[in-house]
């Protein structure tokens, strides 16, 4: 692999050796930058391009421009179509040409990594965070990586605003002040993607590495929790999501909360945690699946038509979706009804609900040959393909076999997980798992493949499953954080001194880390630990746990939301309430780095899930 290294500024001199980087100015001024440029001579067209949390495959797919929350059109859906498409993210053309420019906050790690496959070479470079208080920037093109100090974009990416251009600013100098920062090159041979991506895992930490949290997990915090949940997310019928009307069983929480809130609850807590389990097997459709939005006892589908039209918004054309469930819904509630079971009295309806769901996913995957991202509630009919949202599913059928001893769920199990292992976890992307990201890569299908793999592992003890397991964590690796970030002064996160390091990016078109993993503790990654002895999936869970319990407010050390100034009662957050935000990137402006909005979110569900899967584990004290 043949590379240059080249530094330039107008302003001064800039000089790269020996790891450091180093810039000198020449004169008084402002609004002033540098760079270094590291030039390809043998570039490969075909190449994986990677940064952490933030381009996979140099996120070469279609892009579409939509209103958030995006969704699929009538020409992009049905059984023959696969769509691979994102809303407007920072990325390379699907030809390879383009050029992806972002900010060291829109990592998990400041890191460009490039696999070059006919040369069977890795290239890792890894830089600081910031130069006087302000993000490095990254510019990424065919045949070239430019890393610029502070970051010069020509366009910031922006949520719901159109890309910003001229957002970015240098810094002051004084005439012959030196600037110190560091850029680390590591290459290696490399045969394949899973292990381009073991070895960003033993490197992650490289250079920006910090301590991670204390551990938090206090029984005062568990009695927090509790209260929250029963204050503010009791329904009168069932444990909801952001508030007492709101069920979005799976992902976002509802049938997954309350089995911790069973195991570490009450007698009143467990009670309703019981009710939860009756009103979800009451809600169950034709196919099987459940029922996965259902506001003031009004059933919806996952296409937001009708959550827009609230908001005024009239997208007719997302009605082609009408009808649709994201499938992940019933994977993670198929997965977790079995850890109820496993801690309550089950009851016949119950059974009867796991076992539909099961049959449906073995029905589901006999005719197409994949869970595929969206299908119709209704009818079962596929509606998009080409996704890894239903990874959870696998782990589901797993405990579905163990409980009912049909093989067919075993086997099930163990062709879908080969099918999203060759055609996502090797390819080095794992896409859609959310369900308003289209197919954009995210970090909860690459999760939701090592909770899969590991239990198919304990199942059927073959080996091929660990390491499939192993390439799967390693890949979900990069989405966590490695440092602690240095928020600016003034913000809630800099005033609350938050060390980011163990938070979780959900995906790459929201461009924000989170309290844990959407919505597991990450108890297989401790199980993948003992399976492997490898301490560095331990290190990695301990990183995710011991984050979360920073962002709770609590009586004793309440946060406040972005609108309103820290201390300012009129925007403390609940006691028990956990913001999904830790903004690191500009995608919201820069006026929300380091802030949250007031409001109750899934996070709350991992952090309870970690208080009763992970901290009787002594490894995590």
């Amino acid at each position: 692999m043949l590379y240059s290294i080249v530094t330039s500024s107008p302003f001064g001199a800039c000089k790269y050796e020996n790891e450091r980087v180093v810039f000198r100015a020449d004169t008084c001024a402002e609004d002033v930058s540098w760079r270094v440029e590291i030039a390809f001579a043998d570039w490969e067209e075909d190449r994986y391009v990677f940064s952490p949390a933030c381009a996979y495959n140099g996120n070469r797919f279609r892009q579409v421009g939509r209103i958030y929350p995006p969704m699929y059109l009538k020409e992009e859906i049905g059984e023959n179509a696969e769509p691979l498409i994102m809303k407007g993210i920072p990325a390379l053309n699907v030809d390879g040409s383009g050029k992806i420019e972002v900010t060291a906050g829109d990592m998990a790690t400041p890191c460009v990594g490039i696999f070059f496959k006919r040369q069977k070479q890795a290239f890792f470079l890894f830089t600081e965070q910031a130069v006087k208080d302000k993000n490095i920037g990254f510019c990424i093109e065919s045949g070239k990586i430019t890393v610029h100090f502070p970051t010069q974009r020509g366009w910031a990416y922006r949520y719901v605003l159109p890309p910003e251009k001229g957002a970015d600013k240098g810094v002051s100098v004084r005439e012959g002040e030196e600037i110190p920062s560091r850029l680390i090159v590591k290459t290696f041979p490399c045969e394949d993607i899973p292990q381009f991506f073991d070895i960003f895992m033993d490197n992650r930490k490289c250079l920006m590495r910090d301590e991670r949290p204390q551990n938090g997990y206090t029984q005062a915090l568990w009695s927090v929790m509790e209260r929250h949940f029963n204050d503010h997310n009791w329904s009168g019928k069932y444990f909801g999501n952001t508030n007492t009307a709101d069920w979005q069983c799976g992902w976002c929480g509802c049938a997954i909360s309350s089995y911790p809130l069973y195991v570490g609850g009450n007698e009143r807590t467990k009670a309703r945690a019981v009710q939860t389990l009756d009103w979800l097997t009451e809600n169950v459709a034709p196919t099987g699946f459940f029922y996965g939005n259902i506001y003031d006892g009004v059933k919806h589908d996952d296409c937001y038509y009708e959550n827009l039209r609230r908001k005024g918004i009239d997208k007719p054309e997302y009605l082609a979706m009408k009808d649709c469930h994201l499938v992940r819904k019933s994977g993670d509630v198929l997965l977790f009804l079995y850890k109820h079971f496993d801690v309550m009295p089950v009851k016949k309806e119950w059974e009867e609900a796991a076992k539909n769901c099961a049959d449906a996913f073995v029905k589901l995957f006999e005719r197409y040959g994949t869970f595929g991202q969206f299908v119709n509630i209704e009818t079962g009919e596929l509606l998009v393909r080409l996704s890894c949202a239903g990874a959870s599913a696998v782990a589901g059928l797993v405990r579905s076999w163990e409980y009912f001893r049909e093989g067919r769920y075993v086997q099930t199990a163990e062709k879908a997980c080969e099918y999203y292992y060759q055609n996502f976890v090797a390819q080095g992307v794992t896409s859609g798992g959310p369900g308003e990201i289209l197919t954009a890569p995210d970090s909860e299908s690459a999760y939701a493949m090592v909770e899969s793999c590991v239990l198919l592992y304990e199942a059927t003890g073959e080996a091929k499953w660990l390491r499939y397991a192993k390439d799967s964590a390693n890949l979900f690796s990069s989405w966590v954080m490695t440092y602690a970030y240095q928020f600016p002064k003034g913000c809630e996160f800099e005033i609350q001194k938050i060390n980011t390091t163990g938070s979780v990016f959900a995906n790459i078109q929201n461009k924000h880390s989170a309290p844990g993993i959407c919505t597991f503790s990450g108890d297989t990654l401790y199980r993948l630990y003992k399976h492997t002895g490898e301490k560095r999936y331990l290190e990695l869970l301990k990183d995710i746990a011991c984050f979360i319990p920073q962002c709770v407010s609590t009586p004793e050390r309440p946060l406040y939301d972005w609108d309103h100034k820290h201390g300012d009662e009129a925007g403390r957050l609940l006691d028990g309430y956990i913001c999904e935000r830790v903004n690191t990137s500009d995608w919201e402006t820069d006026l929300c780095i380091g802030g949250v909005f007031n409001l109750s979110c899934w996070c709350e569900t991992s952090l309870i899930l970690s208080f009763v899967e992970l901290m009787d584990l002594p490894e995590m004290q």
